[in-house]
């Protein structure tokens, strides 16, 4: 079990790292092009499709849940294809309604000049287009996610994530900055170059299939289970984008940009987690009720000691990678709430291990109801934040609600977190690199000399609670150095 976890971790791990490098040349280079309100606008438009995905209904998580529990080929191809018509439908249902409330959406709740919205309710027909494709592909994603094919799905991943960056990148230098044509070439290379390639794997995957009509048992038995997750569903993304809706109306779309940017960069520190979480559902979904609460307090404790120096570095690194990265002048807008962002991706880590465990062990609905819970009071403290702190207030209601949602998931999952001493030591460690990162002076190289030090130092924590992680480091340093030593012993 260890050894696949492992290897599958490190494939989800990849799969996310390399889009992001590719993301490191291309913002730059878009911001360069089109200009940072337009950049602010495509954000937008980016997360309010995001959001359209909720007409997945959940199928594409209960797909996964079945994959990983059926061994019956024949109940998998009907749970296939069940899964496929209804979330083509569904996407179908997804698009009209997008179609039909585009529009009004995009002109009274979004500050924009009248140029950006005549090109973004253009590109309407592309924007609805994308909906099936995303619920469709969901199921695909499940086959492979289910039968524990994480080299294959991440390989696929990857190479459309490279053209979904390259290709409208290219469309702005050669067609000038259009949101109509960046978002059409988007939608056109995710379909391309994304879902049919997955769909392909996933049929072949399966054995070819010959179609099927699709079966109730198998439609009421995943809309049960993804009922519960799309409620979930609903309210995570738009709790994840609700700040940026309100920044680009309330501040206006260049805010989103400034908040965007960094919140982009700090993501990328929950990318272990999320990797080892994924890779750890099936087993999670396959076992008895003790191992996988035995399994998730071995992954907390672990999580931990990997992902705190790595916050650790991303808070300290954030601000002078901005300023190389997009420049000083947006580096000083950005770099305070990005603090406060990367804060949040700590939290978000250990999130992911009570939200996989219920989801893992059938019991969606009690993360469905807990976030709903969470909903007014975060809508009222961001509103509040965003409204009398502008900008700094976005950042304020994500880590409110990244804080409740950590609270919330921990019991109604019933795992121990605050008597655990590991998590109070790396709460020690990330808000010691809050403070000093507050502190940060672009000219101060005491500044940068204390930043190294202090890194030094957690990753000797880390390493020092975690046998694994130094029985890893000594078998990395073995395969490095140990046909040296032998050729010099020679």
């Amino acid at each position: 079990m260890v050894a696949s976890l492992k290897r599958n971790s490190l494939y989800n791990l990849m799969g996310n790292l390399v889009p992001v490098a590719v993301s490191f040349v291309t913002v730059p280079l878009f911001l360069h092009k089109i200009g940072v309100d337009e950049y602010g606008v495509l954000a937008i438009v980016w997360l309010f499709l995001g959001y359209f995905g909720v007409f997945d209904f959940g199928i594409g998580m209960a797909s996964a849940n079945q994959f990983a529990k059926l061994e019956d080929h024949g109940q998998m191809v009907s749970v296939f294809w069940s899964g496929i018509w209804t979330n083509l439908m569904l996407g179908m249902v997804g698009a009209a309604v997008l179609l039909l409330l585009g529009d009004f959406l995009f002109e009274y709740l979004f500050k924009m000049s009248s140029v950006m919205h005549a090109s973004v309710v253009s590109a309407l027909p592309w924007l609805a287009l994308a909906v099936p494709v995303i619920t469709v592909n969901g199921i695909c994603v499940g086959v492979l996610d289910g039968r524990q094919l994480f080299f294959k799905m991440n390989a696929l991943a990857l190479t459309g994530s490279f053209f979904l960056q390259l290709l409208p990148l290219l469309t702005a230098y050669l067609h000038g900055p259009d949101l109509t044509w960046i978002i059409a070439i988007t939608v056109l290379s995710r379909l391309f170059f994304g879902a049919i390639p997955m769909g392909i794997v996933a049929f072949y995957t399966l054995g070819k299939p010959g179609p099927e009509w699709p079966q109730w048992y198998w439609i009421k038995k995943m809309l049960g289970y993804g009922g519960w997750t799309t409620l979930s569903n609903m309210v995570v993304p738009l709790t994840g984008a609700m700040d940026k809706f309100l920044l680009g109306s309330l501040v206006g779309p260049a805010a989103v940009t400034f908040f965007a940017i960094p919140e982009r960069l700090a993501r990328q520190g929950a990318v272990v987690p999320g990797a080892v979480t994924r890779a750890l559902f099936p087993k999670l979904a396959a076992g008895n009720e003790k191992d996988a609460r035995d399994a998730s307090s071995q992954s907390l404790d672990l999580l931990l000691l990997i992902q705190t120096p790595m916050i650790c570095g991303l808070i300290l690194v954030l601000q002078p990678f901005l300023g190389i990265w997009v420049g000083w002048t947006v580096a000083d807008k950005a770099g305070s709430v990005g603090l406060i962002i990367a804060a949040t991706i700590w939290l978000v880590g250990l999130n992911y291990i009570p939200s996989m465990l219920l989801q893992a062990r059938g019991r969606p609905d009690i993360a469905a109801k807990l976030r709903v819970l969470e909903l007014l009071p975060y809508l009222l403290v961001l509103w509040l934040s965003i409204h009398y702190l502008g900008l700094i207030g976005g950042g304020i209601g994500l880590l409110f609600v990244t804080v409740l949602d950590m609270l919330l998931l921990f019991w109604g999952a019933k795992l121990v977190l605050f008597k655990n001493w590991t998590f109070w030591q790396s709460l020690a460690w990330i808000m010691s690199a809050e403070i000093l990162a507050w502190d940060f002076e672009r000219t101060s190289v005491l500044w940068y000399v204390v930043s190294i030090i202090f890194l030094g130092f957690s990753v000797v924590w880390a390493g020092y609670r975690a046998p694994i992680i130094r029985a890893s480091v000594a078998s990395l340093l073995g395969r490095m150095y140990g046909k040296r030593l032998r050729t010099v012993g020679k």
